[in-house]
């Protein structure tokens, strides 16, 4: 493993940003395995020829953000609880279909007739769903939408985003919510909900959220001295991003931000800086007037890059295995 790590000494990303990169890109190419054990503190050091803090700042900013996990006396291993490869999904569903389809063959079964028995399969579910109503609960309209994204895969299922403060500021929260059959919310809002909706705490979950792969992989590859500036909706947006960057050592201060409201500043925002921070599916383009500015930005080497937070993988399989309770019921 430490031999697939390599530092570049002339680079202007620090050491420890280095190798949370380099780590998180052997994830996600598959090099690295859920389960796999990282190579120690001492020995990664020796290893690269620096100082054991700093790889120590490393590992607690990977485990910070879900990507590794630390055991107690056995090491630090790449975390098991989220999805960390999403694009071997797709392998993945293939290799368990050609594995049913061999077993439905041994047992005589046309491939015609498998192709109804999954057909009507399929509908049944998709009837089921169609009336399955989930609530998403949670204080950033930002990341809301990414209840809908990734529980995107039950393709009938019906996800209301609703707003932990408007929820709050209801005279009766628990009358706009118990027609739900599942209300879900991130781990940091689930003893407020709790205590705001008690006559609804059997169908309250909570869920694991951390910045995606792909998001701390940008991060970790900036550069010191680029200006930064974060597109946004809400506050919350704005102090988790700024958070993060300060976490990473990008951001001493306050970051330079841009509501979505006031995106007809935009051209203006843009001149003075070289990455630009946007919320999960939001684009720059949106208004015609803005397009050439974005141009112009990416043109002279500036990055715009989605901060995207993504479920964990072991949140979404509860949620998954919940659901599919519910329906049985």
């Amino acid at each position: 493993m430490a031999t697939r790590i390599h530092l570049d000494r002339k680079s202007q990303v620090p050491a420890y940003r280095q190798i949370i990169q380099q780590v998180t890109t052997l994830i996600r190419t598959g090099e690295l395995k859920p389960g796999d054990k990282l190579p120690t503190e001492r020995d990664l050091a020796a290893e690269l020829k620096i100082a054991r803090g700093t790889i120590k700042k490393a590992y607690e900013v990977l485990a910070q953000d879900k990507i590794i996990e630390a055991a107690q006396g056995r090491g630090s291993f790449v975390s098991s609880r989220q999805d960390i490869l999403p694009a071997g999904r797709k392998e993945r569903a293939v290799a368990l279909i050609d594995k049913l389809l061999d077993e439905l063959k041994n047992m005589k079964f046309s491939y015609h007739e498998v192709q109804t028995i999954i057909d009507l399969k399929v509908m049944e579910r998709e009837e089921r769903l169609e009336n399955f109503n989930v609530a998403a609960v949670d204080d950033v309209p930002e990341a809301l939408a990414i209840f809908e994204r990734q529980l995107g895969f039950l393709s009938k299922i019906k996800i209301t985003p609703v707003l932990l403060d408007e929820l709050a500021a209801e005279r009766k929260p628990e009358a706009r919510l118990k027609d739900f059959d599942l209300i879900l919310t991130t781990s940091n809002h689930y003893s407020e909900l709790l205590g705001m909706l008690p006559n609804l705490h059997a169908k309250i979950m909570r869920v694991a959220v951390s910045p995606s792969q792909e998001t701390i992989i940008e991060m970790a590859g900036l550069g010191l001295a680029q200006r930064i500036g974060v597109v946004c909706q809400s506050e919350c947006f704005l102090k988790i991003v700024t958070a993060k960057l300060k976490d990473l050592e990008l951001a001493a201060g306050p970051v330079a931000h841009l509501a979505i409201r006031d995106e007809a500043r935009l051209p203006r925002f843009l001149e003075d800086l070289d990455v630009v921070f946007v919320p999960p599916g939001h684009l720059l383009q949106r208004r015609r007037e803005n397009v050439a500015a974005v141009q112009a930005f990416t043109e002279r080497g500036g990055k715009v890059i989605p901060f995207d937070y993504q479920i964990e993988r072991g949140s979404l399989l509860h949620v998954d295995e919940r659901i599919g309770q519910l329906l049985k019921h």
